[in-house]
């Protein structure tokens, strides 16, 4: 094989995007108006943040919640991570160049991390938009919301624990719902 290419056969993983559209009626189907998710959703704002959030506070309540995970939370974890990979604990001086020789849970905290690190900026965007252009829209916020509640405790745990079939249908469940609220709001 030739340039770094040593199964062939993986471009075919490639055939998997068209199912972050086709997901999109499924995640609708689970947020509509007065649904489980919903509730759910209420239930960790007030829990998280606060039951004095303001009407139409709710997408900002959402991103306190998921921006603390991401950054503070499986921050800190990916860092304890790195540490337990290293007989002598983490080198602060150069915290970045052991990666390559992780494994198990510390190498599994560490990319669970920048997973949510790497699909954050499309939820920011959406929700963003959603504040300004439909900021009372239910079912924007239960789909962002349905985001939120996949990552922070589907898709995280599983891919801590490593089970990949629920770390996997988290992902596609809730990247499919940020594609849905970006096409709801491009067509308002």
């Amino acid at each position: 094989m030739s340039n770094g290419i040593n199964n062939p056969s993986g471009i075919f993983l490639a055939a998997t995007g068209p199912a972050y559209v086709a997901f999109a009626p499924v995640a609708v189907a689970i947020t509509k108006p007065e649904s489980t998710v919903q509730k759910l959703i209420e239930t960790v704002i007030d829990y998280t943040v606060g039951s004095d959030v303001a009407s139409g506070r709710a997408i900002p309540a959402l991103t306190v919640l998921y921006a603390f995970w991401t950054f503070a939370g499986s921050g800190s974890l990916s860092v304890a991570g790195q540490a337990m990979s290293r007989p002598n604990g983490l080198d602060n001086d150069h915290p970045r160049k052991h990666r390559g020789n992780m494994e198990g849970l510390p190498l599994r905290l560490m990319s669970a991390h920048h997973s949510l690190v790497e699909i954050f900026p499309l939820f920011a965007a959406g929700a963003c938009l959603a504040q300004v252009l439909a900021p009372g829209d239910q079912q924007i916020l239960n789909l962002l919301g349905l985001h939120v509640l996949l990552k922070v405790f589907a898709f995280y745990p599983s891919y801590v624990v490593g089970f990949a079939p629920i770390r996997s249908l988290a992902h596609l469940l809730s990247v499919s719902a940020m594609v849905k609220v970006l096409w709801l709001l491009a067509k308002s």
